[in-house]
Protein backbone atom coordinates (compact mmCIF):
# COMPACT_ATOMS: atom_id res chain seq x y z
CA UNK A 1 0.00 0.00 0.00
CA UNK A 2 1.60 3.31 -1.63
CA UNK A 3 2.10 5.47 1.70
CA UNK A 4 -0.10 9.34 1.49
CA UNK A 5 1.38 12.31 0.63
CA UNK A 6 0.60 15.64 -0.44
CA UNK A 7 -0.27 16.78 -3.39
CA UNK A 8 2.56 18.19 -5.45
CA UNK A 9 2.21 21.23 -8.01
CA UNK A 10 5.62 22.08 -9.33
CA UNK A 11 5.01 26.17 -10.29
CA UNK A 12 7.91 27.74 -12.66
CA UNK A 13 8.43 30.75 -14.98
CA UNK A 14 11.40 29.90 -17.62
CA UNK A 15 12.50 31.64 -21.00
CA UNK A 16 10.87 30.63 -24.26
CA UNK A 17 13.79 28.72 -24.38
CA UNK A 18 13.57 27.08 -21.19
CA UNK A 19 16.02 28.87 -18.31
CA UNK A 20 14.68 29.50 -15.04
CA UNK A 21 18.22 31.83 -14.72
CA UNK A 22 21.21 33.11 -16.91
CA UNK A 23 24.56 31.86 -16.37
CA UNK A 24 24.94 34.80 -13.61
CA UNK A 25 21.81 34.13 -11.75
CA UNK A 26 19.52 36.79 -13.01
CA UNK A 27 15.96 34.69 -12.70
CA UNK A 28 13.86 38.45 -13.35
CA UNK A 29 11.55 36.21 -15.70
CA UNK A 30 7.96 37.61 -13.97
CA UNK A 31 6.00 40.30 -14.70
CA UNK A 32 3.90 41.53 -11.79
CA UNK A 33 1.12 39.93 -12.68
CA UNK A 34 2.59 36.35 -12.59
CA UNK A 35 3.72 37.39 -9.33
CA UNK A 36 0.83 37.75 -7.73
CA UNK A 37 -0.43 34.20 -9.60
CA UNK A 38 2.73 32.67 -7.94
CA UNK A 39 1.68 34.61 -4.69
CA UNK A 40 -1.46 33.30 -4.60
CA UNK A 41 -0.72 29.25 -5.50
CA UNK A 42 1.93 30.09 -2.48
CA UNK A 43 -0.88 31.24 -0.52
CA UNK A 44 -2.81 28.12 -1.22
CA UNK A 45 -0.54 25.15 -0.52
CA UNK A 46 0.53 24.14 3.23
CA UNK A 47 4.00 24.28 2.71
CA UNK A 48 6.38 25.62 -0.29
CA UNK A 49 9.93 23.93 -1.39
CA UNK A 50 12.79 24.77 -3.02
CA UNK A 51 16.64 23.30 -2.80
CA UNK A 52 20.09 24.67 -0.92
CA UNK A 53 20.99 25.63 -4.44
CA UNK A 54 17.95 28.42 -4.78
CA UNK A 55 18.53 29.16 -0.75
CA UNK A 56 22.22 29.69 -1.75
CA UNK A 57 21.72 31.92 -4.76
CA UNK A 58 18.58 33.57 -4.66
CA UNK A 59 17.87 34.27 -0.75
CA UNK A 60 14.18 33.45 -0.95
CA UNK A 61 11.54 34.40 1.92
CA UNK A 62 9.37 32.44 0.24
CA UNK A 63 6.56 34.39 1.90
CA UNK A 64 2.98 35.55 0.69
CA UNK A 65 3.42 39.40 -0.01
CA UNK A 66 1.55 40.43 -3.22
CA UNK A 67 -1.65 39.05 -1.92
CA UNK A 68 -3.62 38.43 0.57
CA UNK A 69 -3.13 35.44 2.65
CA UNK A 70 -1.11 33.01 5.35
CA UNK A 71 2.25 32.34 4.82
CA UNK A 72 2.88 28.64 4.35
CA UNK A 73 5.88 26.16 6.07
CA UNK A 74 8.63 27.12 4.27
CA UNK A 75 10.75 24.00 3.55
CA UNK A 76 14.49 23.48 2.44
CA UNK A 77 15.89 20.10 1.42
CA UNK A 78 18.97 20.12 1.88
CA UNK A 79 21.14 16.96 2.34
CA UNK A 80 24.40 18.26 2.89
CA UNK A 81 23.18 21.69 4.61
CA UNK A 82 24.85 24.10 2.58
CA UNK A 83 22.70 26.85 3.42
CA UNK A 84 23.93 30.08 4.77
CA UNK A 85 23.21 29.81 8.64
CA UNK A 86 22.36 34.04 7.49
CA UNK A 87 19.76 33.46 5.19
CA UNK A 88 16.26 34.89 5.54
CA UNK A 89 14.17 31.84 5.72
CA UNK A 90 16.54 31.18 8.58
CA UNK A 91 16.62 34.56 10.24
CA UNK A 92 13.39 36.67 9.67
CA UNK A 93 11.32 34.85 11.08
CA UNK A 94 8.40 35.37 9.29
CA UNK A 95 7.45 31.82 9.11
CA UNK A 96 8.08 28.11 10.15
CA UNK A 97 10.78 26.71 8.63
CA UNK A 98 11.70 23.28 8.08
CA UNK A 99 14.88 21.74 7.00
CA UNK A 100 15.18 18.33 5.57
CA UNK A 101 18.96 17.18 6.15
CA UNK A 102 21.36 13.77 6.30
CA UNK A 103 23.41 12.37 8.73
CA UNK A 104 26.10 13.99 6.64
CA UNK A 105 25.51 17.16 7.30
CA UNK A 106 27.79 19.33 9.76
CA UNK A 107 26.28 18.51 13.59
CA UNK A 108 27.06 22.02 14.52
CA UNK A 109 25.48 23.66 11.93
CA UNK A 110 21.98 21.24 12.78
CA UNK A 111 22.57 21.96 16.03
CA UNK A 112 22.16 26.13 15.63
CA UNK A 113 19.32 26.31 13.32
CA UNK A 114 17.39 24.22 15.69
CA UNK A 115 18.57 26.89 18.38
CA UNK A 116 16.64 29.54 16.20
CA UNK A 117 13.70 27.77 16.32
CA UNK A 118 14.00 26.02 12.53
CA UNK A 119 12.26 22.49 12.47
CA UNK A 120 15.11 20.42 11.22
CA UNK A 121 14.68 16.82 10.42
CA UNK A 122 17.83 14.58 9.88
CA UNK A 123 16.99 11.41 7.45
CA UNK A 124 19.79 8.66 5.79
CA UNK A 125 20.75 9.83 2.53
CA UNK A 126 20.54 7.57 -0.52
CA UNK A 127 24.56 7.86 -1.38
CA UNK A 128 27.54 9.89 0.11
CA UNK A 129 26.54 13.14 -1.42
CA UNK A 130 23.41 13.53 0.79
CA UNK A 131 21.11 12.84 -1.63
CA UNK A 132 17.18 12.00 0.27
CA UNK A 133 14.78 10.17 -0.84
CA UNK A 134 11.87 12.97 -2.05
CA UNK A 135 9.61 10.35 -1.70
CA UNK A 136 10.64 9.56 2.24
CA UNK A 137 10.74 13.92 3.03
CA UNK A 138 7.17 13.89 1.24
CA UNK A 139 5.71 11.08 3.62
CA UNK A 140 7.02 12.87 6.34
CA UNK A 141 5.63 16.06 5.69
CA UNK A 142 2.59 14.39 5.34
CA UNK A 143 2.24 12.22 8.55
CA UNK A 144 4.46 14.54 10.81
CA UNK A 145 4.40 18.36 9.38
CA UNK A 146 0.53 17.64 8.52
CA UNK A 147 1.07 19.30 4.71
CA UNK A 148 -1.78 18.34 2.15
CA UNK A 149 -0.94 20.70 -0.78
CA UNK A 150 2.97 21.46 -1.36
CA UNK A 151 4.31 24.01 -4.12
CA UNK A 152 7.91 23.19 -5.40
CA UNK A 153 9.29 26.25 -6.93
CA UNK A 154 12.85 24.99 -7.48
CA UNK A 155 15.83 25.03 -8.48
CA UNK A 156 16.34 22.68 -11.65
CA UNK A 157 18.31 20.02 -9.67
CA UNK A 158 15.56 19.21 -7.30
CA UNK A 159 12.88 19.71 -9.92
CA UNK A 160 14.73 16.64 -11.41
CA UNK A 161 14.36 14.35 -8.42
CA UNK A 162 10.70 15.09 -7.91
CA UNK A 163 9.63 14.51 -11.45
CA UNK A 164 12.37 11.27 -11.19
CA UNK A 165 10.69 9.94 -8.29
CA UNK A 166 7.28 10.61 -9.80
CA UNK A 167 6.12 12.66 -6.97
CA UNK A 168 5.02 15.85 -9.16
CA UNK A 169 1.01 15.99 -10.00
CA UNK A 170 0.44 19.40 -11.31
CA UNK A 171 2.80 21.54 -13.49
CA UNK A 172 1.94 25.48 -13.99
CA UNK A 173 4.57 27.27 -15.98
CA UNK A 174 4.53 30.87 -17.31
CA UNK A 175 6.45 31.31 -20.39
CA UNK A 176 8.36 34.68 -20.33
CA UNK A 177 8.78 36.85 -23.74
CA UNK A 178 12.82 36.43 -23.31
CA UNK A 179 15.94 33.96 -24.73
CA UNK A 180 18.30 33.43 -22.34
CA UNK A 181 20.56 30.76 -23.81
CA UNK A 182 24.02 29.49 -22.81
CA UNK A 183 25.24 26.05 -21.48
CA UNK A 184 25.38 27.02 -17.81
CA UNK A 185 22.75 28.96 -17.88
CA UNK A 186 19.74 27.11 -15.33
CA UNK A 187 17.40 24.80 -17.20
CA UNK A 188 13.45 24.40 -15.74
CA UNK A 189 14.61 20.95 -14.82
CA UNK A 190 18.27 19.93 -14.54
CA UNK A 191 19.86 16.38 -13.28
CA UNK A 192 20.94 13.21 -15.48
CA UNK A 193 18.00 13.56 -17.48
CA UNK A 194 15.50 10.60 -18.89
CA UNK A 195 16.99 8.70 -21.51
CA UNK A 196 13.97 7.31 -23.50
CA UNK A 197 10.70 8.16 -24.51
CA UNK A 198 9.15 5.31 -22.40
CA UNK A 199 10.65 7.35 -19.08
CA UNK A 200 9.43 10.80 -19.87
CA UNK A 201 6.86 12.44 -17.48
CA UNK A 202 3.59 13.04 -19.73
CA UNK A 203 1.45 15.76 -18.84
CA UNK A 204 -1.85 16.52 -20.21
CA UNK A 205 -2.89 20.40 -20.22
CA UNK A 206 -5.62 21.42 -18.25
CA UNK A 207 -5.55 25.10 -19.13
CA UNK A 208 -3.80 28.32 -20.95
CA UNK A 209 -3.98 31.70 -19.70
CA UNK A 210 -2.91 34.61 -21.31
CA UNK A 211 -1.31 37.00 -18.62
CA UNK A 212 -2.46 40.22 -17.43
CA UNK A 213 0.32 42.09 -19.47
CA UNK A 214 -0.44 40.73 -22.57
CA UNK A 215 2.72 38.96 -23.65
CA UNK A 216 3.08 35.99 -20.75
CA UNK A 217 1.34 32.75 -21.14
CA UNK A 218 0.64 30.69 -18.07
CA UNK A 219 0.07 26.65 -19.25
CA UNK A 220 -1.12 24.61 -16.47
CA UNK A 221 -0.60 20.40 -17.10
CA UNK A 222 -1.36 17.42 -15.06
CA UNK A 223 0.97 14.59 -14.87
CA UNK A 224 -0.78 11.66 -16.37
CA UNK A 225 -0.10 8.27 -14.39
CA UNK A 226 0.25 5.15 -16.43
CA UNK A 227 -3.46 3.84 -15.76
CA UNK A 228 -4.11 7.06 -17.60
CA UNK A 229 -1.69 6.77 -20.53
CA UNK A 230 -4.01 3.95 -21.41
CA UNK A 231 -7.54 6.55 -21.82
CA UNK A 232 -5.42 9.09 -23.73
CA UNK A 233 -6.12 9.00 -27.65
Amino acid sequence: MRKRRPYVIVYVTSSVDGKIASRTGDSRLSCPHDLRRLHEVRASCDAVIVGANTVIRDDPSLTVRYVRGSNPIRVVIDGMLRSPLNAKLFTDGQARTVVYTSVLSPRGKVNELRKRGVDVYVLEPMNSSGTLSLTKVLEHLYEVVGARKVLVEGGGTLLWYFFKERLVDEVRITVSPYVIGGEEAISVVEGEGFSSREEWVKLRLKNVKLCECGNEVHIIYEVVRKRMIRELP
